[in-house]
């Protein structure tokens, strides 16, 4: 399926639209009818979204690719044009793209108006909703369980702080859920070749499709995030204010030889003073997370490469080999060799 294609689905009408554009003596059937609801404190109707529930729903419809959703964590689906969604939450993860159009949405009680390009990532127990849409206006839905952001997901997006905490707070069975981050994107040429990778292998689906998905997802969140840094970054400059994804970006670049006081230098802080505020945001000091930039890299070089071990020391900065051993298996609980063979 190429952007031709996915181009024409997207605008397709699918049976629901068609029945909303019908007389209106011929009401169409809305999902969520189907689910179950609560009265919230400020006396909203709100439904439980369930990802099984939407599962099922879908596995219903006899898509072409149905034996493929049997398999899959992720469901993908558009909103129907003409319709709206009432207040609702869910169990699963949702991330919501504007592909034309605008959508409104009511977020925790917060106006959210998202442009063409725009990308919204819910938690879970968020109440929301959507407002009515236009003809012009497509948004498609992610439902991504969340298994789905599991330790390896988390590992591969390690440099990704945001999502990362982000995707661990959803993970967590005690933690309120009540986030949500917009993401505005709409020149992202990168990220609009990963949605298309996405919903193409989705719609028409082969025998690895479900390995190059979560490729392709790598790929989108790695992008939101830049976007998501570059927005924070310009407007903590705007306002003259700290913002430590500027430092920590600094930090990635140059951790082979970057000090406390040259990043001091670079940023205009006093040293000390920047040592407390890396410590206050990220919980960590300077050296420490220098020391895990550098382990993550070499991790990376015996994942990808056949360099010999003592060549990926050198590479990463490290002098001290035994300094090295010793801190590789304190974060790993391997030695770099017993770390490559297990992933053989």
């Amino acid at each position: 399926m190429d952007k031709k294609d996915i181009r024409k689905r997207l605008v397709a009408y699918t049976e629901t639209e068609k029945e909303l554009l019908a007389p209106k003596n011929q009401a169409a059937s809305m999902e969520y009818e189907y689910f179950p609801f609560f009265i919230s404190e400020g006396g909203q109707k709100v439904y439980r979204y369930t990802f099984e529930k939407h599962l099922e729903s879908a596995l219903k419809k006899d898509f072409p690719y149905t034996h493929f959703l049997e398999s899959s964590q992720v469901i993908i689906l558009k909103h129907a044009r003409h319709s709206y969604t009432p207040f609702h939450t869910h169990d699963f993860i949702e991330m919501s793209y504007v592909y034309s159009g605008c959508v409104e949405m009511i977020i925790n009680n917060e106006n959210v108006v998202l442009k063409q390009g725009d990308f919204c990532l819910l938690d879970t127990d968020v109440i929301h909703r959507v407002l009515e849409t236009s003809e012009k206006d497509i948004l498609i839905n992610f439902l991504m369980k969340k298994e789905y952001f599991s330790s390896q997901m988390l590992r591969r997006l390690a440099s990704n702080s945001t999502i990362s905490q982000f995707a661990v707070d959803a993970l967590s069975e005690s933690q309120k859920h009540d986030q949500f981050i917009v993401f505005e994107a709409l020149n992202n040429e990168f990220l609009l070749d990963a949605i298309e990778g996405v919903l193409s292998h989705y719609f028409d689906p082969v025998g690895d499709s479900h390995e190059v998905i979560n490729a392709y997802m790598i790929i989108v969140f790695s992008e939101l995030l830049r976007s998501f840094q570059k927005k924070k970054s310009q407007e903590s400059k705007k306002a003259n204010q700290f913002y430590i994804g500027d430092i920590l970006d600094y930090m990635e670049k140059n951790y082979m030889s970057c000090t406390l006081k040259e990043v001091a230098h670079e940023f205009g802080y006093n040293p000390s003073y920047l040592s407390r505020l890396i410590h206050k945001h990220v919980g960590k000091s300077f050296i420490s997370i220098i020391q895990d930039i550098k382990l993550q890299h070499a991790a990376l070089l015996l994942k990808n490469s056949t360099l010999p071990i003592e060549q990926i020391i050198q590479q990463v900065g490290y002098k001290n080999l035994s300094f090295f051993y010793q801190k590789f298996h304190e974060r790993y609980d391997l030695s770099p060799n017993d770390y490559r063979k297990a992933l053989i």
